[in-house]
């Protein structure tokens, strides 16, 4: 079943002129179509500037297109705007910087308790320090880190605490904006094992946007290629893997290495 349904989506951004004091619009991508059931996750791959990071950012609400849908659970979160207050915190996104995600004047703890309150669905009765030991224990990190400020962690903690903060408010659909790109190999692998594991117990759906081939095909069930504005393949990784069929896909596996 279908939790987000984009249909023929539209998008431009302004970009600066060669004329002093005077901007354009530039078309990043048009008519573009991607779904994402329940409990799956999805690659969004691209080169960059592709348009990836500005569909994420379309989906989050954070972007304003100017024609097309985006259907979450059936409802109608574009053109109609006013239905996205009413699910804002079920789609969640995780940026490439985990400073984008943390305040660097809040504590851990602090900054999982704003989650955690801006959700409201836990019982009055909860500590909030709990809920929030509870979840820095889930992203395997130490309590003690909960009196830290971001400085005082290491890039992979963040990276770690920004999941946690996501977590807090119990998404449906994780979006993850090149969330590793930032780290050693190491600790990319040790914070994408950490999101499927999450993602298995919690099941909620990820959006996985990345230039890299080969982590779209071990984390994902199914890649959607960006390229000159629009969606060119969109297939299971197990089809994915046996043909390509846009030329474009094709030449991704080659410089990857990747053979069918």
């Amino acid at each position: 079943m279908s939790l987000l349904e984009v249909k023929c989506l539209c998008c431009s951004v302004e970009s600066s002129s060669h004329l002093r004091f005077r901007t354009k619009k530039k078309q990043v991508f048009k008519g573009i179509s991607l779904s994402i059931d329940e409990g799956t996750s999805v690659g969004l791959l691209g080169e960059s500037g592709s348009g990836k990071s500005t569909l994420a950012r379309c989906i989050a609400g954070l972007q304003v297109p100017y024609e097309g849908e985006i259907n979450y659970k059936g409802i109608n979160l574009f053109p109609k705007n006013e239905n996205r207050k009413n699910v804002s915190l079920e789609i969640q996104m995780l940026f490439q910087a985990s400073s984008a995600s943390l305040n660097p004047m809040m504590t851990v703890r602090e900054c999982l308790q704003e989650g955690i309150e801006a959700k409201k669905s836990f019982d009055d009765k909860h500590d909030n320090s709990s809920v929030a030991e509870t979840l820095i224990a889930s992203v395997g990190l130490s309590e003690e880190l909960l009196e830290r400020y971001p400085s005082q962690l290491s890039g992979g903690q963040r990276q770690r605490v920004a999941i946690a903060r996501a977590l807090a408010v119990q998404p449906r659909l994780l979006i993850l904006d090149e969330p590793t790109s930032a780290l050693d190999a190491i600790t990319q692998i040790q914070v994408l094992s950490l999101l499927k594991r999450l993602q298995s117990e919690r099941r909620f759906s990820l959006l996985f946007i990345t230039h890299d081939i080969q982590t779209a095909l071990m984390f994902c069930d199914r890649i959607a290629i960006l390229h000159d504005g629009g969606i060119v393949e969109d297939e299971s990784v197990d089809n994915l893997l046996t043909a390509q069929k846009h030329p474009y896909t094709q030449q991704l596996f080659a410089d990857s290495r990747i053979s069918s």
